[in-house]
């Protein structure tokens, strides 16, 4: 916990165009790369997807990296780590062919390889703290807490981004930090961390986690749970770009309630915190200094990378039954799980909203690309790499009156269409009839047993929910996770066999590993060392061996 100083702090209205973000002075490349939700299998994926994108030699190309979920955890590791890995070798391991691969192989990582946690509980990490806070009455472990710490403890620990006794905010680089000291003197140096930066490593591109913005903790649980807004976590800001007005039914008490979803940014280090009495609301401008008080807890990494993959978030807050207990057992309940901070909305006119403890999970309750995020920002070149465990179904045949179903294709996909599922019933930002142009490029590729991938050139549709205008260009590479026959058949004939093993072998479901319980209960959602490595090396191979799909990147 860090004293409650006062502070001033810049904060941003939204931005109606992308020159008004506050990253457009870095002057960013308009490209970006969208990692996936997914757990451990996104993870996975996106670790050999950024090793591919190093042997390729394009990440110098790259302005952004939009993350949810599973890919948030790579993504943070990747953007700052600290400790753990000597350099960006180590930390994003070693290719090796197809025809070397072995099964001994496949036991092996190397010092500082990422994919090391990937091996690691969460479970085990989550039912320790859920046991402290239960005997302790929430005195030792904070119930909203439980699935951050858990995250961190897991994945972000070894590599020098959770340490629950000295937590630290977040920036940019030596600069911002700088500048934020300059108007803070009482904060310290060694109170940030900063983007990873190490002579001889790849050039970062500008982070962005995604999360989802529920609505203020007191309003739930809510009829509508698509009243979800997208949540940034930046090194630069955090917010939510477009600000939108709900009205709203509660479940419980069955009364209208009507609230602020989203709407600026504000400096990470100041996020959670109070604003004075004296502080002006007014109408803020690009950037403004406000005065302050910081948070008791300060906001960390972790708790950016932890709430854009906490899945359970937008089904508790929806479900009257995991809300009720809490009105009785306070700390006792799903519904108390759900990460919480204090938030105060810039609205559209660009004053400050009311003051409040909102609840925020898992960025793919709402989009799990990321994708939203970039057009968002008029990214105008893009690749979105799907990391599902849905088999991209050949057969299908959609149409305006024969929409595609969740077995068929990736459930992510086709709502951004006009096709909508769940939640997503606000994120069509393409038209439905385009659809087809990326399901069939998907096919055929399968089809020819090469990596499953097409390129588009699409055009926005507006929509008003997300600020996107209409007829925006933008060239998408789309990425499937699936079988690549070509790359099997190149494997040792051991490998191959215990691939064909299915249940019965060490690669149950590969590559479309499942979310949870891919090697039983007790494991959770935990793989392998040999279920890591193998699917890492076809995540890089589907980069670095099709460099000429990917050369739209490089600068023009």
């Amino acid at each position: 916990m860090s004293c409650r100083s006062k502070a001033t702090v810049l904060a941003w209205d939204s931005a109606k165009h992308a020159k008004d973000f506050p990253e457009a002075s870095l002057n960013l490349p308009s490209t970006g790369v969208c990692f996936s939700g997914g757990g451990t299998r996104a993870m996975n994926c996106a670790l050999g997807q950024m090793k591919g994108l190093q042997e390729a030699r394009l990440w110098d190309n790259i302005g952004y990296v939009s993350a949810v979920s599973g890919g948030s955890w790579a993504s943070t590791i990747f953007t700052y780590y600290r400790d753990g890995a000597a350099n960006d070798k180590e930390l994003l391991g070693n290719i090796i062919r197809p025809d070397q691969i072995t099964l001994d192989t496949l036991n092996y990582m190397n010092k500082g390889f990422m994919g090391k946690v990937i091996t690691n509980s969460l479970e085990d990490n989550l039912f320790e703290r859920l046991g402290l806070d239960l005997i302790s009455f929430g005195l030792l472990q904070k119930m909203d807490y439980i699935w951050i710490d858990g995250v961190g403890h897991t994945y972000l620990k070894e590599f020098g981004l959770y340490d629950p006794e000295r937590p630290k905010y977040f920036t940019l680089n030596d600069a911002t930090r700088s500048d934020i000291l300059k108007r803070n003197p009482k904060l310290k140096k060694d109170d940030f961390i900063i983007v990873h930066d190490q002579e001889g490593d790849i050039k970062r591109p500008f982070l962005v986690l995604n999360s989802s913005l529920l609505a203020p903790a007191k309003n739930l649980p809510l009829r509508n749970p698509e009243n979800l807004s997208v949540f940034n976590y930046t090194p630069l800001y955090i917010g939510s770009n477009h600000p939108l007005q709900v009205i709203d039914t509660n479940l419980i008490s069955q009364k209208l309630v009507k609230f602020n979803a989203g709407g600026g940014f504000v400096e990470a280090f100041g996020f959670g915190s109070d604003l004075l009495k004296s502080q002006s609301k007014g109408p803020i401008g690009s950037p403004s200094e406000l005065r302050v008080k910081l948070s008791k807890k300060r906001f960390e990494i972790v708790d950016a990378t932890g709430t854009s993959s906490a899945a359970f978030g937008a089904i508790v807050s929806s479900n009257a039954l995991a809300q009720l207990p809490s009105k009785y057992l306070p700390g006792f309940s799903l519904n108390n799980l759900i990460p919480e901070e204090e938030y105060w909305p810039i609205k559209k006119d660009g004053l400050i909203g009311n003051q409040e403890q909102y609840r925020f999970t898992d960025g793919g309750n709402l989009e799990n690309y990321g994708l939203i995020t970039l057009l968002q920002r008029g990214v105008e070149r893009i690749v979105v790499f799907i990391n599902t465990d849905t088999p991209l179904s050949t057969d299908c045949n959609p149409s305006p009156d024969n929409p595609p179903l969740p077995s068929e294709v990736d459930s992510d996909l086709y709502p951004l269409f006009g096709y909508p599922i769940g939640d997503q019933v606000n994120n069509q930002v393409f038209a439905k009839r385009d659809f087809n142009i990326v399901y069939n490029g998907l096919k055929a590729s399968k089809e020819a047993g090469s990596t499953v991938m097409t390129k588009t050139t699409l055009h926005t549709k507006h929509n008003k929910w997300w600020g996107i205008p209409e007829g925006q260009k933008v060239e998408i590479l789309w990425v499937y996770n699936e079988h690549v026959l070509k790359w099997e058949q190149e494997l040792t004939q051991p490998v191959i066999d215990e691939i064909a093993k299915g249940s019965r072998g060490e690669f149950p479901d590969f590559p479309l590993y499942k979310l949870i319980f891919e090697n039983g209960f007790s494991k959770g959602i935990s793989l392998s060392k040999p279920q890591v490595n193998l699917l890492y090396q076809l995540s890089a191979w589907n980069v670095y061996s099709n460099q000429d799909a990917y050369d739209f990147l490089r600068s023009k």
